[in-house]
């Protein structure tokens, strides 16, 4: 009996013994791949920096004059905050897909925006809702919705990223910050934004209640340093 029950001891050592050694080469095979995958996350971070460096980097010191109808508005940008949203605008005024487009909405105290294509057409009740075909991730911030900053617009599913409009805030408004992105400010024309602000507005169709009675046009948006 004594033998028996040495015998049968030793088998579950021994079989303990290689179940351990076992789940120690899984244990090492697990942290192996681990360790890899860190690795290639660390290098997607990392070139993923890198790109969004560079772009900083070639965007600083850049700044545009938004030409209109009603005079011109100056503004630097803030890559360091929204590099992507900076460049979106920067490319599309380069490319003049604003020229011509108008301040479809306007609210005194509050803001005006534009930058929207179909704002291009003869149909006023279209504007608001163009877009281009790609959109761009929201770059949210710590920046504060004061007088003069300039953000991006954007339809109420976050997910549905940024388009083309943007905004130039009149007043302050802090339910604004972290939920839009803003990726520069006014430097000369404040004015302009003030004079576009308070022009009359349609008070007869509560689907234009927001849209100057006289069309406030972007001429031309000129990029200098």
């Amino acid at each position: 009996m004594t033998k028996i029950i040495i015998a049968t001891l030793t088998v579950v050592l021994l079989g303990g013994g290689f179940w351990a050694s076992n789940r120690i080469s899984e244990v090492e095979e697990e942290a192996a791949a681990l360790r890899k995958d860190l690795s290639r996350t660390k290098t997607q971070l990392e070139q993923r920096i890198g790109k969004e460096r560079f772009l900083t980097e070639k965007i600083t010191g850049i700044k545009a004059r938004i030409v209109t109808n009603l005079g011109n508005i100056e503004v630097k940008f803030f890559p360091e905050k929204a590099p992507l949203q900076c460049y979106n605008f920067i490319t599309r005024a380069e490319s003049g897909f604003y020229d011509s487009t108008q301040f479809h909405r306007v609210i005194k105290g509050f803001m005006i925006q534009g930058g929207d294509p179909n704002s291009k057409n003869d149909d006023p009740f279209d504007d608001g809702r163009g877009k281009p075909m790609v959109s761009i991730p929201h770059e949210f911030n710590d920046t504060r919705h004061l007088p003069g900053i300039l953000s991006t617009a954007r339809p109420g599913d976050e997910s549905a990223g940024a388009g083309s409009q943007f905004f130039i805030m009149h007043g302050s408004n802090s339910n604004l910050d972290g939920n839009y992105t803003a990726f520069g400010e006014v430097i000369k024309g404040m004015d302009v934004v003030n004079a576009i602000a308070t022009t009359s507005t349609n008070k007869t169709n509560p689907r234009l209640i927001d849209r100057p009675v006289e069309p406030v046009t972007i001429r031309r948006i000129l990029l200098y340093r």
